[in-house]
C-alpha cells in the first residue's frame, strides 16, 4: 500500500500554508478582520520586517467571550452562514481561515473586549492550541500578536526574503487598505518609527493625494449599475496602479494591463469599481485577491470612455464662449528637433512629436505597426504650423495621455508654479 490518509498536523500545516506566505499575508488578515469589525482606527506594529514580531489593534466591535476559542478554529466565521452568502459578499473576510492559519505557524496572542462587555479576555495559542485565557482589563476593540512567525515551519522559514523586501510589501498593503477605507486612521510603525499616520480624510480625493504627496485628477464614469472613479497623478513618476472592486484591494491581470496602457506606465492610478456583488466572485484564491468580474467588457468600456472625455484642466477653455480649442494653443518653439513646446490655457505642455504623430496615426488606422513607422521620428524637421495642427489633432485623440505603447505623449507644467517658484505673482 503506498497512498496513505496524511495526519491531522500535516494536513493543518499545509492549509496554513495556503492563506499565510509571509508576513504581508498575515498583515492583511488580521487588517482585514480590524476593518471587518467596523473599526474607526487600526495600528500595525512590525520588528524585523513582520517576521519577529506583527501587532494589529483595533478601536472595533471586539470579540464575543463565547467566541474567543472559536475564531482560531477552521471555517469557523461569523460573515457568512450558508452557500447563497457567497453570491453577495461585503465584507473583507469569509472563508474562516485566518487566525486559524496564523495561530497554526506562530506564538499568538488575542486580547480583546466586545462592545458589551466590561473586561475583555487574554487568550495565548501556540501551533493551534490554547495554553492561557483569562480575564483582562481593556479598552473595546481587538489587539492581535503574532510572534515569531513560521518557528515550526523552518524551510518556510527559510524561504522569506529579506528584512526590507517584507517590511516594504507590508507598507504597500497597508497603503492599499488606507485607500480602501478613506474614512479610517491608519498608523504603521516598524522596528519602533513610525512609517505614517493617515487621519481620516473627507473623501477619496483627499487621502489618495495625501498619501501619495501630489495631486490627481479624478474621472468617473457610470453605466447599467457598474460606476468606474479613477484618480491619475498630474505629474508623470514611477507607475503604481492601484485596483479596487467594492472596496476591495483586487488583482486582475486583464484590467491591470487595459488600465496601463490607458493611463500610461509612468502614472500613479486609483482605479475604484463598484458593482453589485452578484457580479464579482471574490471566492477564487484562498487570499481572495484575485477576482473574476462578470461583464469586465462593460468596465473597460467605461474606463476607455473616461479619456475620450475633455480632462478637466479643459474646463476653463470650454467655459469661454469665444475661444475655441484650436484659438488657445500657442506654440512657442520646437527642442531638439523632438519636443513640442505648446501653451494652452495656464499650462506649458511638452509634447514628443514621434509620440504625438504615432498616436495620431493609431487613432486613424487602428494599425499598430502602420502607425509607428509612419510617424514623424525624433530629429524631423518641423514647421511652428504642422506642430500647431498635429496638437490641436491631439485635443480631440480618443486617448490622450499615452502612445499605443503606453508612454506618456506630454510632460506639463503649471505656470503659476513657475511664477511662484521665481518669487513672483502672476
Amino acid at each position: 500500500m503506498f497512498v496513505q490518509s496524511l495526519p491531522l498536523e500535516v494536513i493543518q500545516k499545509i492549509s496554513a500554508g495556503e492563506v499565510i506566505e509571509s508576513p504581508v499575508d498575515c498583515v492583511k488578515e488580521l487588517v482585514e478582520n480590524s476593518l471587518d469589525a467596523k473599526s474607526s482606527r487600526v495600528d500595525v506594529e512590525i520588528i524585523k520586517g513582520g517576521k519577529r514580531y506583527i501587532s494589529v489593534r483595533d478601536n472595533g466591535t471586539g470579540i464575543h467571550r463565547d467566541d474567543m476559542e472559536k475564531v482560531i478554529q477552521r471555517w469557523s466565521t461569523s460573515k457568512i452562514k450558508d452557500v447563497s452568502d457567497l453570491l453577495s459578499i461585503t465584507s473583507f473576510g469569509f472563508r474562516g481561515e485566518a487566525l486559524y492559519a496564523v495561530a497554526m505557524v506562530s506564538r499568538l496572542v488575542i486580547r480583546s473586549r466586545f462592545f458589551q462587555d466590561q473586561l475583555g479576555i487574554k487568550m495565548r495559542v501556540e501551533d493551534g492550541k490554547v495554553l492561557e485565557k483569562q480575564e483582562i482589563g481593556m479598552q473595546i476593540g481587538t489587539c492581535v500578536e503574532v510572534y515569531d512567525l513560521f518557528y515550526n515551519l523552518p524551510v518556510r522559514l527559510r524561504f522569506l526574503k529579506k528584512e526590507d523586501t517584507e517590511r516594504n510589501r507590508i507598507i504597500k498593503l497597508m497603503k492599499e487598505y488606507a485607500l480602501s477605507k478613506w474614512d479610517v486612521h491608519f498608523t504603521l510603525t516598524s522596528n519602533g518609527r513610525k512609517v505614517f499616520d493617515l487621519y481620516p480624510c473627507q473623501d477619496v480625493k483627499e487621502r489618495v493625494e495625501l498619501l501619495f504627496g501630489q495631486k490627481f485628477e479624478e474621472r468617473k464614469n457610470s453605466k447599467d449599475g457598474v460606476s468606474v472613479s479613477l484618480y491619475t497623478s498630474l505629474e508623470n513618476t514611477r507607475g503604481e496602479i492601484y485596483l479596487f472592486v467594492n472596496s476591495r484591494p483586487v488583482q486582475n491581470r486583464n484590467l491591470l494591463e487595459y488600465i496601463r496602457k490607458t493611463v500610461g506606465y509612468k502614472k500613479v492610478c486609483v482605479c475604484y469599481i463598484d458593482l453589485p456583488t452578484y457580479m464579482v466572485d471574490v471566492n477564487v484564491h484562498p487570499k481572495k485577491r484575485e477576482v473574476r468580474i462578470y461583464k469586465e467588457r462593460l468596465v473597460k468600456e467605461l474606463i476607455r470612455e473616461l479619456f475620450k472625455k475633455t480632462p478637466s484642466y479643459f474646463n476653463f477653455v470650454l467655459a469661454q464662449e469665444k475661444a475655441s480649442y484650436t484659438s488657445n494653443v500657442e506654440i512657442i518653439g520646437i527642442i531638439d528637433k523632438t519636443l513640442i513646446l505648446a501653451k494652452i490655457g495656464d499650462y506649458l505642455y511638452f509634447f514628443d512629436q514621434h509620440l504625438l504623430s504615432e498616436r495620431l496615426l493609431y487613432e486613424a488606422s487602428g494599425d499598430l505597426m502602420a502607425s509607428c513607422k509612419g510617424a514623424l521620428k525624433a530629429g524631423d524637421d518641423m514647421s511652428k504650423d504642422a506642430a500647431l495642427e498635429l496638437v490641436r489633432a491631439w485635443l480631440n485623440f480618443e486617448n490622450k495621455e499615452v502612445c499605443p505603447h503606453g508612454r506618456p505623449i506630454y510632460y506639463r507644467l503649471y505656470i503659476g508654479d513657475i511664477y511662484k517658484n521665481l518669487d513672483r505673482r502672476k
